[in-house]
């Protein structure tokens, strides 16, 4: 279906009062068409309209008129900006969203990448693993181990039970 009649047919939801299936065929939409932010901002008004802030400033965090109440709600839902980054679903140049989306979209991405300490991907941002010093992991070794020792107490328990609970019952027999 083309891009307009599945436009047309959203705001016909929407007017009907049928926000979930709108919601749907603009989520579909800014699947296909990521860089169309006139799409976002069709579907933040969907969820607008539901009063789901964080969902409205995440589809509007592009957006030229955005709502610094909804973006502040979608920013604290995705604490982090590779959060945010994936949240966004953002998988085109940067500069294709034109000059003020880009540069909401540059200075995510800068965000995420001095944590990062090295390039991020709108393809796949993803935190940097953490580092875990010779003390995190010798904590590390030590839980497991003693995790390991109560299981097989728990083992050598379980199994004298048996073989007393055994004894006990051929005792009774005999």
């Amino acid at each position: 279906m083309p891009v307009e009649e599945t436009l047309t047919r959203a705001a016909a939801d929407l007017a009907a009062g049928r926000t979930g299936l709108a919601r749907q065929r603009l989520r579909g939409l800014v699947g296909s068409f990521p860089d169309r932010l006139d799409v976002r901002e069709q579907l933040a008004g969907a969820y607008r309209r539901e009063g789901d802030l964080a969902q409205a400033g995440r589809w509007s965090y592009l957006g030229e008129h955005r709502d610094e109440r909804e973006v502040a709600a979608f920013e604290r839902t995705c604490g982090d900006p590779f959060a945010r980054m994936r949240a966004l679903c953002w998988r085109t140049d940067e500069d294709s969203a034109g000059p003020g989306a880009a540069a909401r979209l540059r200075a995510l991405r800068e965000e995420a990448e001095r944590i990062a300490g090295a390039p991020v991907s709108w393809r796949d941002p993803r935190a940097p693993e953490p580092v875990l010093t010779p003390g995190q992991r010798a904590g590390e070794l030590l839980a497991v181990a003693l995790v390991l020792a109560v299981l097989g107490l728990a083992v050598v328990g379980l199994g004298w039970l048996v073989v007393t609970g055994a004894r006990t019952v051929w005792d009774w027999l005999t």
